[in-house]
């Protein structure tokens, strides 16, 4: 499925596709450590989701409701910061320095940085 079709199926079924997403993943979502743990396909898997929230975020405006106790999306922020320390770890490296655009791009990068 292509990045497009994601967004528009997350903004038209944002939590349910969430669910769906994230579900194989809860573990890795514990923590940062628990994330960095995984296989990288797995981690991939969670990275695609977060990019596609924050476009979903850019694009429509929808994102965890703070007011909706029960809301069970992950905050588009809180999760891209869980990724970005997760692939940190994963690639040892001191610090990462986020820009806010392409999560997937940035991610690439990071692992590149570990590979080199």
């Amino acid at each position: 499925m292509t990045l497009d079709r994601e967004v528009a199926l997350a903004t038209e079924h944002p939590r349910g596709t969430e669910r769906k997403r994230l579900g194989p993943y809860r573990e890795a979502l514990v923590s940062p450590a628990a994330y960095a743990a995984r296989p990288e396909g797995d981690r991939d898997a969670i990275v695609r989701w977060a990019e596609v929230r924050r476009l979903v975020k850019e694009r429509s405006g929808i994102d965890h409701d703070d007011a909706n106790l029960a809301d069970p999306l992950v905050p588009a922020a809180r999760l891209r910061a869980h990724v970005l320390e997760g692939e940190r770890l994963a690639a040892g490296l001191a610090s990462v320095d986020d820009p806010g655009d392409d999560l997937l791009a940035l991610v690439r990068s990071i692992r590149a940085r570990a590979r080199a």
